[in-house]
């Protein structure tokens, strides 16, 4: 009897086909199914519906009611569903593969191609693949819906420009495509998870073969996970296969895997524990001390919501609610959930499929619990009867505010016009005959600049109306722009914001000071630009961009030799000894301007700015040339807080070589390297009198055999956030072009 049952079984197994040839045709009443007899590819209704899909499923998911699947792991015609029994796929007499039916529409051409001999398989991984020959023509797994299935891929392939990720179904039961997508972030190596292009979720950095955000397995058995990312020149990409106990039955139901991106844009895997939980995602938490929100992203939020609220599905009926509609047509739960949310009025929601959403909104409202009635998602904790009284409160003050705003009104318009009238007249004056002529001679009384005045219409041409496009960067006083003049000479304009303390005479002291700076490492000023409110500096264009962008870019930093390093270390030094020539005095400010990491602690804890302090500033440069990162790109809770932190703790570990950026470290002069290390700590000392001035700095590059002093104590600061910052000059080193950060 066994050996009989076992030839039964053979039987069957070899009687099942998972091939279609050109010619042949595969309708409703059959089903393909793999080799291994672990998937089937056929048509299908899903439960309660009569649409039709063609797709694919782990042969376990099949009912007893025949094709009804629950949930397939792929779907052909998912936006386009056959509303009768009529579907037949094929490859055509031409050679493409194609789903025709009897409703109404055209056929659903899932490959359009001229071909003979051609065939499509179900392999035993679930991916329907069209060869010609040996030739893969189309594979289902090019085109994911919502379920990645082991072996399939994630990312990008730059041969053809196809991406690879997931969408989810529109709802439980509608197939169609939703509003969340899964992605791999190729570039910072992550998940992501996007509801309508917005990042919801990501899986946190791949750490110990797992990743921060993705909740462990669970299971009896021996099934974990394998991660593997892949990046080359022809693709980026990320994929999973299981590490499986090799006793276990092949068609053992817990060995089967599917990551589904479910229609609310949580993640599961199969009929096990849910791995990601974005429905929990509403922009306020993250972090692993609450593991349901480990991986949300923050986002700004109404003013009315809180942290504390979130929907919850219950069933009854509200009291004393307005309700309103939403048909317009494909939208689904998270779209509900997400406009309710925005809607400060409203309180609840129902999903209605295809017909939209039901909101309930009001004041009063009131929401009773009760079996008899619908599920509806309701917004807890409301806290309805303390709102009341905050809406009254919120009107009382509203009231007294415009009161107020009335009565000063009368004054801030007058001291306006005062102001308006005085800059003006400020205005008039600067371009008078008498002011412009003043200007230039003062500016150009050595005879070595040309500076005159642009015209505001040449400069809109030049820059193409300030176009996007032509931005080169950002300062704290406004944007700079690529430029090209009508005589075809490049420049770059410095436009300052309205918003910036800088005043007209603040800029003809501006004018006159660039002016009088002439140094190979210093960008030339060509004039300026007045007109009405915008004023504008004139620089010539330096065409070989900024030092940030050869130093931290993966295929342009190896430009950057260390011969090349060394040289713009000296240049930028000597370029600051040419700067420090013109003032050296000590100055003192209430205003603190510039970048965290850069600043000298001095200027930070007491506003106290002097030539040390550029020395400080020069420092942290010199260790971002050398390592090759950003002194505020660190994170790490028991490490470095920041470069400056971390040269310091590798010097004192008799280590600072681990410091180099390894495109160099082949190449570059141990010694020199380390000598230049003992500089920059010597520069980013915490006591301004311990940091050498720019004449020793430039003796120290220059000599090799003089002695340089031990460091004392380096300061640093775990502060990385940019106050304001003020683009100052474009330096251009060594064929090189760098923005300076200048904290004034």
């Amino acid at each position: 009897m066994l050996f009989f049952l076992i030839i039964l079984e053979i039987l069957v197994v070899t009687a099942q086909k998972n091939t279609l040839k050109q010619g042949e045709f595969f309708d409703s009443s059959t089903t393909l199914v793999s080799s291994n007899s672990l998937f089937a590819m056929g048509f299908f209704h899903i439960k309660d519906s009569d649409l039709s899909y063609l797709g694919i499923w782990y042969t376990y998911t099949n009912s007893s009611e025949g094709l009804t699947i629950e949930h397939p792991a792929w779907v052909a015609n998912r936006d386009t569903p056959i509303r009768n029994n009529s579907g037949v796929l094929s490859i055509d007499t031409s050679g493409s593969l194609i789903i025709s039916h009897n409703d109404v529409g055209h056929p659903i051409i899932l490959y359009s191609g001229r071909g003979l001999n051609r065939m499509v398989t179900l392999l035993n991984n679930g991916n329907l693949v069209l060869k010609e020959g040996k030739v893969t023509l189309w594979q289902s797994f090019d085109h994911p819906t919502d379920a990645l299935l082991p072996g399939m891929k994630l990312g990008i392939n730059h041969k053809t420009n196809r991406t690879w990720s997931l969408t989810s179904w529109l709802g439980v039961t509608d197939p169609s495509s939703g509003a969340f997508t899964l992605e791999w972030d190729h570039r910072k190596r992550i998940l992501v998870i996007k509801y309508r292009g917005k990042i919801f979720w990501t899986s946190g950095k791949l750490f110990n073969k797992d990743f921060e955000n993705i909740r462990p397995m669970v299971e009896a058995i021996n099934l974990n996970y394998i991660f593997k990312n892949v990046t080359n020149k022809y693709e980026e990409f990320f994929s999973y296969s299981l590490m499986i106990d090799p006793f276990l039955t092949p068609l053992s139901r817990k060995l089967v895997s599917g990551w589904r991106l479910d229609y609310q844009g949580n993640i599961f895997d199969e009929d096990r524990p849910q791995i990601a939980f974005v429905d929990n995602c509403y922009g306020y938490n993250t972090g692993a001390s609450q593991p349901l929100y480990a991986g949300c992203e923050l986002w700004e939020q109404p003013k009315c919501r809180n942290h504390l609220q979130k929907y919850e599905i219950q069933t009854g009926y509200f009291e004393n609610y307005n309700v309103s509609y939403d048909n317009e047509g494909n939208i689904g739960y998270s779209d509900c959930k997400a406009k309710c949310w925005k809607d400060c009025d409203c309180f609840g929601f129902k999903n209605n499929g295809d017909t939209g959403c039901t909101f309930y909104r009001g004041n009063n409202l009131k929401f009773h619990s009760s079996g008899n009635f619908p599920k509806v998602y309701v917004l807890s904790p409301t806290n309805l009867s303390k709102k009341r009284k905050k809406s009254v409160l919120i009107i009382v003050i509203v009231v007294v505010v415009c009161l107020i705003i009335l009565l000063l009104s009368g004054l801030l318009y007058y001291r306006r016009r005062k102001i308006k009238q005085a800059k003006k007249t400020e205005i008039q004056e600067l371009l008078t005959l008498k002011g412009y002529t003043d200007t230039i001679s003062e500016l150009g009384n050595d005879g070595r600049n040309d500076l005159k005045f642009f015209s505001f219409t040449s400069i809109v041409a030049a820059t193409n109306n300030f176009s996007s496009d032509n931005k080169l960067g950002q300062g704290g006083f406004g944007p700079v722009y690529k430029g090209k003049l009508s005589e075809g000479q490049e420049i770059a304009v410095k436009r300052l914001s309205r918003k910036s303390t800088q005043g007209l005479t603040e800029l003809k002291n501006e004018l006159i000071l660039i002016a009088k700076l002439q140094h190979t490492n210093l960008v030339r000023l060509l004039g300026c630009c007045i007109h009405k409110q915008e004023k504008m500096l004139i620089y010539e264009y330096m065409p070989n961009r900024s030092l940030d962008s050869f130093l931290y870019n993966e295929s342009r930093r190896e430009q950057l030799t260390w011969e090349r390093r060394f040289s713009i270390i000296e240049g930028i030094a000597q370029g600051l000894l040419y700067l420090h020539k013109l003032n050296s005095s000590e100055t003192n400010t209430s205003r603190v301007v510039g970048t965290y990491g850069y600043m000298a602690p001095e200027y930070v804890m007491e506003g106290i700015f002097s030539m040390k302090s550029d020395v400080f500033s020069f420092g942290v440069l010199i260790l971002e040339i050398l390592s090759g990162r950003k002194t505020n790109s660190f994170n790490h809770v028991d490490g470095p807080s920041n470069l400056v932190a971390m040269a310091r703790e590798l010097w004192n570990r008799d280590a600072a070589f681990e410091l180099i950026d390894p495109s160099i470290s082949d190449s570059c002069n141990q010694q020199q390297f380390i000598r230049c290390v003992h500089l920059g700590l010597l520069c980013v000392e915490d006591n301004a009198v311990d940091r050498p001035t720019m004449v020793d700095v430039i003796s120290m590059l220059g000599n090799d055999s003089a002695v340089l002093p031990f460091p004392k104590r380096a300061g640093f600061y775990s502060g990385s956030r940019a106050r304001e910052t003020k683009l100052s000059e474009i330096i251009s080193v060594n064929g090189l072009s760098i923005s300076a950060m200048e904290a004034r």
